[in-house]
């Protein structure tokens, strides 16, 4: 997607200012959170540490009360015991009772407070827990009574008595500071269990749920002071804090609704994220009028580029910024009337050259075209206006192909532009009923030097009449010498028969040899004059085909017989790769002349000690037919040229005429096949041929495929690639 250039400042500059901005704005929220969070939590631990800390301190101040009583009322007769016990409990709001107990639990002496009322009879501490402690333990022992409200303390007198002492939890209650803190929150006491011990007034309808609540149940586990943050059953998120009361087993419990907690905090953060807002704003306000001053020049740059671009060197640039900017407007608009006046000079340049070129091209004999790559007219001459048959009026611009009225024409004109083989090319047979002309049909791909593209195609059209006529006289007059050769040679080939069989009479070793190298000589003469002839009639189509069933792997394996001898002086090895029962409808004599052609080519390029493999196989629709050597290969610029008349590979010297292959590729032709050879150089060659498995003659002698309603087809080589 492509982005314009003021959204694009916008954003960036947005991002730019906005993202460092809010990051900063997150950090100092959360930080004051952070700050208010852990003062709410530090003030409310301290509030409960502070309870707990008077909690112990009455404790231990009546302790001190208490361990004094028991020293002095120890040296004490027993009327002097109950005035002392009394004049404690006066002189102490606090103590509701003290008593003094036997070493079996009974309590001997016992006095009251007149703020627990009514006395209570003496009664026995035996199997009271606090009393056994503190018997047992020689030491204080304190607990709760939640049923009266007392503290309760235990202290042995001796091993045979002790002193029993009753405190007000009210007192307690009062001098600790148990109360609400604001709206939500309260300052309590729970004991063991969580059982409430001091609870504020508002709090005391809801002393039931105390124990459930999870900050006491914390508390009453913890072995030291802590602070936490929680939802209490309801769901509504609570903070609080506890400091345990060890002499207890109880704690100090403060707690409050986080909201209330944290309220500065939430305003704090409401505050935060106003500024926070609002300069967003102001940068967003900002940074859309810097983007719109600095897209502005820009974009009006880019209007008057796309003129000048087109041709348009009239327009200026009008920049008023008072900056760079207006300065390279200047710049732009001083490279323009610069650029107008080389436009001026570049057009009439092009103008003098296209003149130029027209001459040449419409002064040559040769048909010139030039296309792009999408086939679309450039350029076109009159000699291939005359050629292809081009309508007159104006060419450029139109499709080539869409242009040429001859559907023959077209379709070669085609075939050549659409190749991408280097030396590809297609002949334009012209000819008429009064005049024979053949034109050579050749593309070239134009490239721009400097930047190394392709710019399109030239196509060109070259008469080559002459050239063909003068093939065909050369053709005519070596067949007719060769010809005319083969009846003297037969008689050459068969007196030097006669000569080696001794008939006219005796010869010596010396004549021996001679009469073998003519005879040797001759053989291969004769051969090469059949080639000639026999090239010559398969282009004349006049080689009929005698198809019968043959058996095409004694058919290789005939020909490796004949022609073994040839490759005994390099050591040659051969192999045959054929089915035994493979029998194919072919004529037997043409099958076996383009085994031999092959298999003698291969012979002539393979080194000593190599190998020469035939292999013959068939799927039911196609036979296929390989001689594969182990000779130094075939460059890949012959491999489609070779099976061409005369054409031989530059550099091996051989012999030979060069008829071999173009007999094979003519016998495969005749047989409705194809030929071709594949090859990497230094790994050997391949040489491969098809036809169809069902070859049959119709009525008229026609050669057909089996199920083919066509007449006999002209095959040809096709390259394969090595």
């Amino acid at each position: 997607m492509r982005l314009k250039l003021f959204p694009k400042f916008l954003i960036v500059m947005s991002l730019a200012a906005l993202v460092p901005l809010s990051l900063l704005g997150y950090r100092l929220i959360n930080l004051g959170q952070l700050g208010v969070k852990t003062a709410m939590l530090e003030l409310h631990l301290g509030m409960a540490d502070n309870i707990a800390s008077a909690w112990r301190a009455d404790i231990d101040r009546i302790h001190s009360k208490v361990i004094f009583l028991r020293d002095t009322v120890g040296r004490m007769d027993w009327e002097t015991r109950q005035a002392v016990l009394s004049s404690f409990v006066d002189s102490s709001p606090e103590i509701l009772e003290v008593s003094l107990i036997s070493g079996q639990g009974a309590e001997v002496m016992k006095v009251f407070s007149p703020a627990k009322g009514a006395e209570d009879p003496l009664r026995n501490y035996s199997k009271d827990p606090g009393f056994r402690s503190a018997m047992g333990s020689k030491s204080r022992h304190i607990s709760i009574s939640t049923g009266t409200a007392e503290m309760v303390f235990f202290y042995p007198l001796g091993s045979a008595a002790a002193m029993r002492v009753s405190a007000d939890l009210a007192y307690f209650t009062e001098s600790s500071g148990i109360r609400r803190i604001g709206e939500t929150g309260y300052a309590f006491v729970v004991g063991p269990g969580g059982v409430p011990l001091a609870l504020p007034a508002e709090l005391r309808p809801s002393a039931a749920e105390v124990p459930s609540w999870e900050i006491v149940r914390a508390a009453t586990a913890a072995p030291a002071a802590g602070s936490m943050e929680y939802r209490d059953p309801a769901g509504e998120e609570q903070i609080g804090a506890y400091s345990p009361i060890h002499e207890l087993g109880a704690a100090a419990v403060v707690r409050q609704s986080r909201g209330e907690a944290f309220e500065y905090a939430i305003f704090m953060k409401d505050q935060a994220v106003y500024v926070t807002l609002f300069f967003v704003v102001l940068v967003m306000i900002s940074a859309y009028l810097l983007s719109r001053q600095l897209s502005k020049p820009v974009i009006e740059l880019t209007r008057v580029a796309e003129y000048v671009a087109s041709g348009d060197f009239s327009r200026t640039v009008e920049i008023d910024t008072r900056d760079e900017l207006k300065d390279l407007g200047e710049t732009f608009n001083k490279m323009t009337r610069q650029l107008k006046t080389y436009s001026d000079m570049q057009v009439d340049r092009i103008i003098r050259e296209q003149k130029n070129t027209e001459a040449v091209l419409f002064s040559t004999e040769d048909g010139i075209l030039m296309a792009d790559r999408d086939g679309v007219l450039q350029l076109v001459n009159r000699k291939a206006r005359s050629v292809l048959g081009l309508p007159e009026g104006e060419l450029l611009g139109r499709r080539l192909l869409d242009s040429i009225p001859d559907e023959g024409v077209r379709g070669t004109v085609g075939e050549v532009m659409a190749s991408a083989e280097p030396g590809f090319f297609r002949e334009l047979d012209l000819s008429t009923a009064t005049s024979h002309t053949v034109y050579r049909c050749t593309a070239t791909t134009i490239r721009d030097p400097k930047k190394r593209a392709d710019l399109g195609l030239l196509v060109a059209l070259h008469d080559i009449t002459l050239d063909k006529e003068l093939a065909r006289i050369k053709d005519e007059f070596l067949h007719s010498i060769t010809h005319d050769l083969r009846n003297p040679m037969g008689a050459v080939k068969g007196f030097v028969e006669f000569l080696l069989k001794g008939i006219p009479g005796p010869i010596n070793e010396g004549q021996r040899k001679m009469l073998v190298s003519i005879d040797r000589a001759a053989f291969r003469l004769l051969g090469m004059i059949n080639n000639i002839l026999d090239a010559a009639k398969m282009e004349a189509g006049k080689m009929e085909l005698s198809l019968s069933p043959v058996r095409l792997g004694e058919t290789a394996r005939r020909v490796v017989e004949l022609m073994e001898s040839l490759g005994q002086r390099k050591r040659i090895k051969f192999a045959v790769e054929a089915p035994p029962d493979l029998v194919v409808s072919a004529d037997p004599g043409l099958m076996e002349r383009i085994f031999t052609n092959l298999v003698g080519n291969a012979i002539k390029f393979t080194p000593e000690d190599g190998t020469i493999t035939l292999r013959v196989s068939s799927d039911g629709r196609e036979v296929r037919g390989e001689v594969e050597d182990t000779g130094d290969g075939i460059p890949q610029e012959y491999l489609g040229r070779i099976f061409e008349k005369f054409e031989q590979v530059k550099g091996q010297k051989a012999g030979g005429t060069g008829l071999g292959l173009t007999i094979c590729k003519n016998v495969a032709a005749a047989h409705l096949g194809r030929i071709w050879a594949e090859s990497e150089p230094g790994k050997g060659a391949k040489f491969i041929f098809t036809f169809p498995a069902d070859l049959r003659k119709d009525e008229t002698g026609a050669v057909k495929a089996g199920g083919d309603g066509s007449g006999t087809s002209g095959g040809g080589s096709e390259d394969k690639g090595g």
